[in-house]
């Protein structure tokens, strides 16, 4: 275990599953990337919470686009639902005349 990478770990926003999975990454690099990584560490958090950032917005874009679409395919069943009915009733009544 690296005590620096632990120190590190500990003053930033991660939560626990991104510091386990940044753990298991320096863990299978060799020394040179290790390196890399400890003294980029704050840029290399910085994208990684940004890219999270970017994700959870697009993942709310998504969701609105599909409660939308929801909206609107029952706008539309009901719509139908209704059309036919009429026209059903609408036959009805003209078979009775």
């Amino acid at each position: 275990m690296n005590v620096l990478l632990e120190k590190l770990l500990l003053n930033n926003l991660l939560n626990d599953k991104d510091r386990y999975e940044i753990r298991q990454i320096f863990n299978f690099v060799d020394d040179k990337k290790k390196l890399n990584i400890l003294n980029n560490f704050e840029n290399i958090i910085n994208k990684v919470l940004k890219i999270k950032s970017e994700l959870k917005d697009q993942q709310e874009i998504l969701l609105w686009k599909a409660i939308s679409n929801i909206e609107l395919s029952i706008k539309q069943a009901k719509n139908n639902w209704i059309k036919n009915a009429t026209s059903s009733s609408i036959k009805s009544l003209k078979e009775i005349i």
